[in-house]
C-alpha cells in the first residue's frame, strides 16, 4: 500500500469515528499518519512481557464517554492517528459516545463492545448490581477542567452561595454528580443537604435549563467551556472541583467478560496503545492539539491547545495505573450522596494483572479518604 494510500484511508477511519461519536457528543455540544516505528509496539506496556498484539488482529468498537470532544478522548485520537493501536494489532471500527455515568457503561455491559473509559462511580455502582464488568486500568486521576457556572450577572459566584439553590449535573453515576457534592461538602459554610442535585442528561441540557432558569449552577468541561468563554457565552465560574479534589480518578477503563477470557492480549494491546496516546501529549503538545480539533469539528488547535494546558496532562491523565488516593476520594464521594454504603472492595472489581508489574499498586490500602 503507498503512502498516499495509507494517508487516505486514515482519514477515513477519522471521518468513521467521529461519525460514531456523534449521537453521544450531539446532547453535549450541538453537536491517522504513518505509525511511529521508532517507538516499537511495546513503549508504553514495557515489562508485561506480552510482546505486541499476539500475532493475530482484534477487531471491533469501544466506547469511551463523551467522545469525542472532552478530555477523555485525546489518548485514542493520538493512538489512532499515530498508528498504536494497529502496531498492537487492533483494528478499531468505531468509537461509541455517551452522555456520560451509567450510559457508557451499558455500551458494554448490555451493547457488547469489549472495552470502555467510563466514570469510576458508575463503574463500581454497575458491578454491585451484578453487571459483568472488570475494571482494568485507571484513566484520569484529577477533576481536570471540571467547573460550575450561573448565568453572568448572576448573585451565585462562589460554591457558599448554593445554598437553598438547584445544582445540575450530567447524569446519575457521572463524575459531575459525585465531584460536586464532595466539593460542597468539603467547602466551608455549606453542606450537601443545603444543595439539590438535578440530573440533567448531558451538559448542553444543563445550560440550556441554566439559560432558562429552572437551574442556579450547571456543570461545564473543557474544551466546549473554553471555547464558549472565546465566544462571549454568558457564564461566570462558579468554583472548579480542582480546588477541592486534587487527586479523583474520575474515570477508569472496563472490559467485558468475552475479551478477558478468550483475547488477553488484545487487552494488553489496547492498554500499551491508549498509553502510548497519553505519552505522545505529554511530549507533543502542539500536536496532540492539531489531532485534538481534528476529530472535532468547530474547535481550532488554539482552544485545544488551551483545554490541554489546563488539564495538566502529567497530572490529569495516567498511562493505565490507578491511584489509591484519587480511589479513596471516589469513594468518600459516593457514600457522600448515597450511591453506596459500604466500603468497596477494589481489589474484587479491579484486575491489574493486564498491566506491567511496576504499574501495579497495592488495593488493599485503598480507604475512604
Amino acid at each position: 500500500m503507498s503512502k498516499g494510500t495509507t494517508h487516505h484511508a486514515r482519514v477515513n477511519r477519522r471521518t468513521m469515528l467521529k461519525l460514531g461519536g456523534a449521537v453521544g457528543v450531539g446532547a453535549l455540544a450541538g453537536c491517522a499518519g504513518q505509525a511511529d516505528e521508532s517507538a516499537g509496539g511495546n513503549q508504553a506496556g514495557e515489562g508485561d512481557g506480552s510482546g505486541g498484539g499476539g500475532g493475530g488482529t482484534f477487531s471491533g468498537e469501544v466506547t469511551v464517554t463523551h467522545w469525542p470532544l472532552l478530555m477523555y478522548a485525546p489518548p485514542y485520537q493520538m493512538a489512532l492517528e499515530k498508528g498504536y493501536f494497529e502496531e498492537e494489532g487492533i483494528d478499531l471500527k468505531n468509537v461509541v459516545g455517551s452522555s456520560g455515568g451509567g450510559t457508557t457503561v451499558r455500551n458494554v455491559v448490555t451493547g457488547g463492545l469489549p472495552f470502555g473509559e467510563v466514570a469510576t462511580p458508575a463503574a463500581v455502582n454497575a458491578y454491585y448490581a451484578g453487571a459483568p464488568l472488570t475494571i482494568i486500568a485507571g484513566s484520569t486521576n484529577s477533576p481536570g477542567t471540571i467547573n460550575w457556572v450561573a448565568k453572568k450577572g448572576s448573585d451565585v459566584t462562589s460554591i457558599a452561595d448554593l445554598k437553598g439553590k438547584t445544582v445540575g449535573y450530567t447524569s446519575a453515576g457521572s463524575v459531575t454528580e459525585n465531584s460536586s457534592a464532595l466539593a460542597v461538602k468539603r467547602a466551608d459554610g455549606i453542606s450537601v443537604d443545603e444543595v439539590t442535585f438535578k440530573a440533567m442528561g448531558g451538559l448542553s441540557e444543563g445550560l440550556t435549563a441554566l439559560d432558562g432558569g429552572s437551574i442556579d449552577a450547571a456543570a461545564h468541561l473543557d474544551p466546549v467551556f473554553s471555547k464558549q468563554q472565546a465566544d462571549g457565552e454568558p457564564w461566570q465560574v462558579v468554583f472548579w472541583a480542582k480546588d477541592y479534589l486534587d487527586t479523583f480518578q474520575q474515570t477508569v477503563v472496563i472490559a467485558g467478560p468475552d475479551v478477558l477470557k478468550d483475547d488477553p492480549d488484545a487487552v494488553r494491546g489496547y492498554l500499551r496503545a491508549r498509553a502510548r496516546g497519553v505519552e505522545f501529549i505529554r511530549e507533543n503538545p502542539d500536536e496532540a492539539a492539531e489531532i485534538f480539533a481534528s476529530y472535532n469539528d468547530g474547535y481550532d488547535a488554539d482552544v485545544m491547545r488551551s483545554s490541554l494546558e489546563n488539564v495538566e496532562p502529567d497530572r490529569y491523565y495516567s498511562t493505565n495505573e490507578f491511584d489509591p488516593e484519587g480511589l479513596a476520594t471516589i469513594e468518600e464521594g459516593m457514600k457522600n450522596i448515597g450511591l453506596i454504603d459500604r466500603d468497596v472492595e477494589w481489589s474484587e472489581i479491579v484486575d491489574q494483572s493486564f498491566l506491567p508489574e511496576g504499574k501495579r499498586v497495592d488495593l488493599s490500602a485503598v480507604g475512604s479518604a
